[in-house]
């Protein structure tokens, strides 16, 4: 099942142009808190695949508190018994954004994460880690940056705060691509951590900030309650979510990583495909156990869904399976800014035999 509590914080942002990048280093601390003897202990929804066989532990990492749509789809395979059925006691665990991901991936603290194609480049290409992206969750950007101004321009960002919810993340290097294209020196936006919430908007009205950076979901919820809110989304390419694993994950538990990957592409292809076009049976669902501001404004929710939704799937109507072409765009425009070496095959990134042929 999950562990509501916010062990960590958040994740990424994104940007239509700008922010930054670092990389932070583990400690660990942070490791610990993700072990059995972890002071912040995480629920699962133990029960049996089926027969008398035993579910197996499995850990996903999710890089965003479990207050928002993106983490959906394991939320919704929890508490419908998707994964029980396919044979997993899967565990929830929130953490620190998408650079902590990573690092407890590699700590082997968890089988699998959602996580930044960038960040995957990054450690694979430019770290040399043994890091593999075994599908993509969505197919483009689900981050927003909200702001006052109704014609947003990078270089009006220069010498100005951006509002970030964790460094060295996904948000934050795409950020940072998104001013390089522009032109712009990525360190001539200042950056502030904040929180995810709609309150933070405040700082944006005060001046303090130029914007930030929010999930989908509290992005519309922003929206609605602030008549002066612009929504606007990242132009890149690059700021797209996959799942990552490790070698030595999928050496060890790949017959895991298979159950797993059946059971979201399960829950994700039944409300694609489905006839509730208005998700009520989904977003009900959710709200059988977790509770935050844009989940529960049936408006917002929807709306919020539905834009989630719009991310499973690629043009052509796959779930999960990369468009090479697209991921070595990506890969060109991460050379290009130099987050990444030239010369590397991309295909060496991934393996996609985990997914449901």
């Amino acid at each position: 099942m999950s562990n509501n509590g916010s062990l960590y914080s958040r994740r990424s942002f994104l940007a239509r142009s700008g922010a930054t990048v670092l990389m932070a280093a583990m400690g660990s601390s942070i490791l610990a808190a993700c072990s059995p003897g972890g002071s912040t202990p995480a629920q699962s929804s133990s029960g049996s695949g089926g027969g008398n066989v035993a579910a197996v532990p499995f850990t996903f990492l999710s890089f965003l508190p479990l207050t928002s749509f993106t983490v959906s789809p394991e939320m919704l395979a929890d508490l419908d018994g998707t994964f029980k059925k396919d044979g997993l006691d899967a565990t929830l665990q929130p953490v620190k954004g998408s650079a902590q991901a990573t690092q407890l991936l590699l700590a082997n603290k968890g089988q699998v994460a959602r996580n930044g194609l960038i960040d995957a480049m990054v450690a694979a290409f430019a770290q040399n880690q043994p890091v593999v992206v075994t599908g993509i969750d969505t197919y483009q950007t689900g981050i927003k940056i909200v702001t006052t101004s109704k014609t947003p321009n990078p270089a009006d960002w220069v010498g100005k705060t951006m509002g970030v919810p964790s460094v060295n993340g996904t948000s934050d290097k795409t950020l940072s691509m998104s001013l390089i294209e522009a032109g712009l020196d990525p360190k001539s936006v200042k950056r502030q951590l904040v929180g995810l919430s709609a309150g933070t908007f405040d700082l944006v009205q005060k001046g303090t900030l130029v914007g930030y950076l929010v999930s989908t979901d509290t992005a519309f919820l922003v929206a609605k309650q602030n008549p002066d809110a612009h929504v606007f989304t990242p132009t890149t390419g690059s700021g797209i979510n996959i799942y990552m694993s490790t070698k030595d994950q999928i050496q060890q538990n790949g017959d895991a990583l298979k159950k797993y990957f059946a059971a979201i592409t399960e829950v994700k292809s039944g409300i694609v495909n489905g006839t509730d076009q208005d998700y009520t049976k989904a977003i009900d669902t959710l709200r059988t156990k977790y509770s935050w501001a844009a989940l529960d404004d049936s408006t917002i929710a929807v709306e919020a869904f539905k834009a989630q939704v719009g991310l499973w799937k690629n043009p052509a109507g796959a779930i999960g399976q990369p468009d090479m072409d697209a991921i070595d765009k990506s890969y060109q425009e991460l050379v290009k800014a130099g987050f990444v070496p030239g010369g590397k095959k991309i295909e060496s990134l991934f393996d996609t035999s985990l997914l449901p042929q």
